[in-house]
């Protein structure tokens, strides 16, 4: 016996004997291959980050096996991890800035919206109320169902949530300084 492998699981250790070294030679086929996918034009591999001993004991037994009991997941998070995505931070950026721009400008329309439901004389069936309508009951329908109108739907308070989701929203997707 060269070597002992033992399981993940906390509950109880699943204990293998590794095979001779004559065993160790096992056809390459049967591994999972480095890289699976092809990598998108502008991206390189990085070098891997740097493993505990326990991982890279464990990653040394499951390539001296010939990748047997390496799982589909370890290979694609092995895979990730060495992809460089530094060419995609100005696009993402550039896309959440937008969204950002975007829901701050619907934020604004929302609040027109509730502001001129406060009147009961507004044609809501013409334009452009109609559309300000459109624009903004299904997202205020879909607050009203986590927080229906009270005192007997005389007050609705969805508006607070709308306005509260899109804020923290807003909070998630803008980028925040670094120190």
């Amino acid at each position: 016996m060269y070597g002992l492998l033992t399981s993940p699981c906390p509950r109880a250790p699943l204990l293998r004997a590794l095979p001779s070294p004559s065993a160790r030679a096992l056809p390459r086929t049967l591994a999972f291959p480095a890289r699976p996918f092809p990598l998108p034009r502008g991206l390189r591999l990085s070098p891997p980050a740097p493993r505990a001993a326990a991982e890279a004991s464990a990653s040394a037994a499951a390539t001296a096996l010939g990748g047997l009991l390496a799982s589909p997941l370890s290979t694609l998070e092995a895979g990730l991890r060495s992809v460089n995505l530094a060419p995609l931070r100005a696009p993402v950026a550039a896309a959440m800035s937008a969204a950002v721009r975007w829901l701050g400008v619907y934020r604004e329309v929302l609040l027109v919206g509730v502001l001129l439901s406060w009147f009961p004389n507004i044609p809501w069936d013409r334009q452009p109320f109609s559309a300000l309508r459109d624009l903004c009951d299904p997202f205020l329908a879909l607050c009203r169902e986590v927080m229906p109108p009270v005192f007997g739907r005389k007050l609705d308070l969805s508006p607070l949530v709308a306005f509260m989701a899109i804020d923290i929203i807003i909070m998630i997707l803008r980028p925040q300084p670094r120190m």
